[in-house]
C-alpha cells in the first residue's frame, strides 16, 4: 500500500491501508484561501481517486464561516465519506448542527473516538 505522505503549511497528510489521515497542524487558522489551498493539495496528493477520509481538526484554532462552509461542500471533493475527529462531546454536538445546516455532499460524521471512526471509514473502503 502506497504510504506516501505530504504535508502543506496548515496540515499533514498521508494514504495508510485504502483511508487518507488529513491531520491539521497545531494552532491552524483557516481562512476561505486557506481551505481552498487545503482542499487542492489533497486532491492532488490522492491523483484525484476517492478515498474515505479521516479528518483530525483537534489542533485546528479556528475557520472563518467562508472556510467552513467551503469544506463543507467543495472539502468533500473525492472522498467516499469522511470522519471529523474532535476533541469533545461539546465540539461533536456543535460539529453535527452545522454539518446538518451545510450538508456535506458525502457521507460525514463527528467522532472523538479513533478506532470507531477507523471502524466507519473501513466500511467505505472497497
Amino acid at each position: 500500500m502506497n504510504n506516501a505522505s505530504f504535508e502543506n503549511e496548515y496540515a499533514k497528510f498521508w494514504l495508510e491501508a485504502g483511508i487518507v489521515y488529513f491531520v491539521y497542524k497545531p494552532n491552524t487558522s483557516l481562512d476561505l484561501h486557506a481551505a481552498k489551498q487545503i482542499v487542492a493539495d489533497r486532491i492532488k496528493f490522492q491523483k484525484q481517486v476517492d478515498y474515505p477520509v479521516y479528518c483530525d481538526i483537534r489542533e485546528m484554532k479556528k475557520a472563518d464561516k467562508e472556510a467552513r462552509d467551503f469544506l463543507a461542500k467543495e472539502g468533500s471533493s473525492y472522498t467516499k465519506g469522511v470522519a471529523i475527529i474532535v476533541d469533545s462531546p461539546m465540539t461533536k454536538i456543535i460539529g453535527n448542527f452545522y454539518l446538518g445546516l451545510n450538508k456535506p455532499t458525502t457521507p460525514t460524521k463527528m467522532f472523538t473516538d479513533k478506532r470507531e471512526a477507523l471502524e466507519y471509514l473501513n466500511q467505505l473502503i472497497g
